[in-house]
C-alpha cells in the first residue's frame, strides 16, 4: 500500500490561501502526551509511519466541523450535490444537483432519508453535467459527492472551468476503509483513465453490482475496531441477487446512483497528482487531511493554480 505524503504536497504546492498544513507539529505533539519528548523530525516520522494508520489527527482540520471553518462565508460559492441537507448556506452560496428542490424532497421521503428545509437548486442536470452552469466561482464545495462521479476527469475539468484562477475546491470524501465500501478495491489511476476513454456518463454494471452485493455496514467505529462485517452477497438469498442482476440488465440508460470510486487519503492524493502530471486536470492537491479514528471521511482542498 502506498504511503500518505500530504506533508510533501504541502511543501511543494503553495496554496493561494494559507490553509493549515496537513501535519501541524505543535498540534500533533500537544494532542499526544506519549509523544511530548519527540523531536520535530521524530514526530514527523511517527505521524507518517504510525499516526495516520492509528487515526491520530495531524491537524485540527481533519474534523469536518473545523474544516468547514476554512470555507469563506463571503466568497461566491457553489455547493455540488446538497440533496436535502446543504452543508453551506447564505446569500453567497448557489447549488447544483440532479433534480429540483421538490423532487429531491420526494426522493428523500421515498428512501426514508431525513431532510431539512432545502433551498431552491440554482442549477440542475439529471446526469450531473455541470456544463449547465454559466458563471464562475471563488470556491466550490462538495460533501460525499466526488465518489459518485462516473467520469472523474470530466468532473475535475468541469470544476476547473467554473473555478476562478487561484480558487479552491473543498471536498469531504468517504474513506473506503471505514464505510460500507470496505471490501471493494481501492481506485487506481487506470480505473480513472478508463472511465475517461469510455466517456462514461453512467455508472458501469460493475459499480452497480459492487454497490448492491459487495458492500457492508457503515459504522466507522466498528470498522476502526476491525469489525468489518461481511459483504452483502454472503447474507442475501439467491433470488435477491438474481433480481438485482435482472433489473440492472433492464435499466437501459437510466442513471443508477452508486459509488464509482473508492478512496483513502493516500489514493485520492495520488490520483489527483497523477492527473495533474499527465495534463488531464489542472487541479492540484493543496491539502489532504488524514482520516481521524472513529470517523469515515477525510477532507481535502484542491486548487486551480
Amino acid at each position: 500500500m502506498q504511503q500518505f505524503h500530504a506533508e510533501t504536497t504541502d511543501v511543494s504546492v503553495k496554496a493561494t490561501v494559507d490553509y493549515p498544513f496537513s501535519l501541524d507539529l505543535k498540534f500533533y505533539r500537544s494532542a499526544n502526551s506519549d509523544l511530548e519528548g519527540f523531536s520535530d523530525h521524530d514526530l514527523r516520522a511517527h505521524f507518517y509511519i504510525h499516526g495516520i494508520h492509528e487515526g491520530r489527527p495531524g491537524s485540527p482540520c481533519v474534523f469536518r466541523e473545523k474544516f468547514l471553518s476554512l470555507v469563506s462565508k463571503t466568497a461566491h460559492t457553489l455547493e455540488i450535490g446538497p440533496f436535502c441537507s446543504p452543508v453551506l448556506r447564505g446569500p453567497n452560496v448557489k447549488y447544483f444537483d440532479v433534480a429540483e428542490r421538490d423532487a429531491l424532497i420526494r426522493r428523500a421521503i421515498l428512501h426514508h432519508q431525513g431532510h431539512t428545509d432545502p433551498p431552491a437548486i440554482d442549477y440542475v442536470s439529471p446526469t450531473g453535467d455541470m456544463a449547465v452552469i454559466d458563471e464562475e466561482f471563488d470556491q466550490i464545495f462538495s460533501s460525499h459527492c466526488v465518489e459518485h462521479q462516473p467520469n472523474l476527469i470530466r468532473h475535475f475539468n468541469q470544476v476547473e472551468r467554473l473555478l476562478r484562477k487561484g480558487g479552491s475546491y473543498f471536498l469531504i470524501v468517504p474513506d473506503k476503509r471505514f464505510c460500507f465500501d470496505h471490501f471493494l478495491p481501492e481506485t487506481t489511476i487506470a480505473d480513472v483513465l478508463s472511465a475517461q476513454i469510455e466517456q462514461k456518463i453512467l455508472h458501469s454494471p460493475r459499480s452497480v453490482l459492487e454497490h448492491r452485493h459487495l458492500t457492508t455496514h457503515n459504522d466507522p467505529v466498528r470498522h476502526w475496531q476491525g469489525d468489518h462485517g461481511t459483504p452483502a452477497i454472503q447474507t442475501q438469498d439467491v433470488d435477491t441477487v438474481l433480481l438485482w442482476i435482472d433489473q440492472l440488465a433492464k435499466s437501459g440508460d437510466a442513471y443508477l446512483d452508486v459509488h464509482a470510486w473508492h478512496f483513502t487519503p493516500a489514493v485520492f492524493e495520488d490520483v489527483v497528482n497523477q492527473l495533474y502530471r499527465l495534463g488531464l486536470s489542472k487541479l492540484r492537491a493543496d491539502r489532504i487531511y488524514n482520516t481521524p479514528a472513529g470517523r469515515f471521511e477525510f477532507c481535502a482542498i484542491l486548487s486551480n493554480h
